[in-house]
């Protein structure tokens, strides 16, 4: 494999989750480490902040799908889905 395609291929798993972890949602104690994605096990809305500072609200988020991003804290306060799961 040459030089180039291995880069590719590292790439190409660098963006793919490693791991997953149940989720605390909380106002003010971020998560342990940030995650790159999370999931929902019944939807509704989930307020989150995001790595550079800024925060907001994903509505409707829908069983079973990913949402990405580099997420430091999934809040309480605006959060209405249960069953929050991070992928690293």
């Amino acid at each position: 494999m040459g030089i180039l395609a291995e880069q590719l291929k590292n790439q190409r798993e660098a963006q793919v989750p490693q791991g997953i972890v149940a989720i605390t949602t909380s106002d003010t104690v971020p998560l342990t480490k940030p995650i790159r994605a999370f999931m929902v096990t019944a939807p509704g809305n989930v307020s989150l902040l995001m790595n550079d500072g800024s925060s907001g609200i994903y509505p409707g988020c829908v069983a079973g799908t990913q949402y990405m991003g580099k997420i430091l804290r999934i809040n309480t306060t605006g959060t209405t889905a249960t069953g929050l799961k991070g992928l690293l």
